[in-house]
C-alpha cells in the first residue's frame, strides 16, 4: 500500500511539472460491467459458504443470497496532460455503487449431545436473516496514455491506470430483528484499456473505451481541451 500511495504522489508530481506543456484535458465518462460488478454478479450465481469460528470449537455457517438491483454502470472523471504527440499522463477517480437484496440462512450450532449408544451428535439452530446491502466503491488511479495517432478530428490510443480503491459495505437486517452494521477495506484496483478512439474537434471530443478494470469493459464519455494550441495533433 505503501508503494502505491508513493505512486500517487509521484503522479501528482508529473502532473504540476506538466502545467508547461500546450495541452490540458478534462473527461467525464460512464463505464459498463466493471469487475467488480463482474465478481458481484459471477458470486450471486455460485453456492458460496462463509464459517464463522465460535466459542468452545463451535462455529456458524451462513449461506447468503444476493439479488444484484443496481445497474452495470459507473462514473469516471479524468483528468490528462498531453506530452508532446504521443503521451500523456493523468489522473481518474471512479465512483460506483451497488444495491442488493440479501437472504441469508444462518446455521449455529449450540452444543452437542450424546446418545445412549455413545454417539455424540452436534445440535444445531438456524434462522434466516432478510436486508439490503448497500456498497459504495472509490478509488483514485493514476494513468498512462499513448498516442498511436492523433490528428486533428480523430485519434487512437490505449492507456493504463493502478492506483488504490476504498469500498465501504452498509448492511441492514430487517427481520427477525433491525440491526445495521458497516465494514471497510482498501485494495489495489487496475485500468487497462488496449483499444481507445476519441472523434471531434480541436475543444471537445466523444470517446469510447474498451478494456478490463475498475472502470469497466467499455466507457463513453465526453472530453475537453481547455488549455491547448493544437501543437500535440498531426496533420
Amino acid at each position: 500500500m505503501k508503494k502505491v500511495l508513493l505512486n500517487i504522489l509521484l503522479c501528482f508530481g508529473a502532473l504540476f511539472s506538466c502545467f508547461a506543456q500546450s495541452e490540458h484535458r478534462i473527461s467525464l465518462g460512464v463505464g459498463l460491467f466493471s469487475y467488480e460488478y463482474i465478481n458481484e454478479w459471477l458470486d450471486e450465481r455460485a453456492d458460496v459458504d462463509y464459517y464463522y469460528p465460535g466459542s468452545n470449537d463451535h462455529g456458524t455457517y451462513e449461506y447468503p443470497d444476493n439479488d444484484l438491483k443496481s445497474l452495470p454502470n459507473n462514473l469516471n472523471l479524468h483528468y490528462e496532460c498531453t506530452l508532446g504527440k504521443h503521451f500523456g499522463v493523468g489522473l481518474c477517480l471512479n465512483y460506483d455503487r451497488f444495491r442488493m437484496h440479501n437472504e441469508t440462512e444462518v446455521i449455529t450450532s449450540v452444543g452437542e449431545q450424546t446418545s445412549p449408544q455413545g454417539v455424540v451428535h452436534t445440535l444445531w439452530n438456524s434462522y434466516n436473516e432478510s436486508g439490503n446491502i448497500h456498497r459504495h466503491i472509490f478509488s483514485i488511479m493514476p494513468e498512462a496514455t499513448v498516442y498511436w495517432f492523433k490528428k486533428n478530428h480523430v485519434a487512437m490510443y490505449s492507456k493504463l491506470g493502478a492506483g488504490v480503491r476504498w469500498k465501504i459495505n452498509k448492511k441492514t437486517v430487517y427481520t427477525p430483528q433491525l440491526k445495521k452494521t458497516e465494514d471497510k477495506d482498501t485494495h489495489f484496483c487496475c485500468q487497462i484499456s488496449p483499444v481507445c478512439v476519441e472523434v471531434g474537434g480541436h475543444y471537445w471530443r466523444a470517446y469510447v473505451e474498451t478494456g478490463y478494470g475498475i472502470q469497466g469493459i467499455g466507457q463513453v464519455g465526453v472530453k475537453h481541451t481547455f488549455r491547448g494550441t493544437g501543437k500535440n495533433t498531426e496533420e
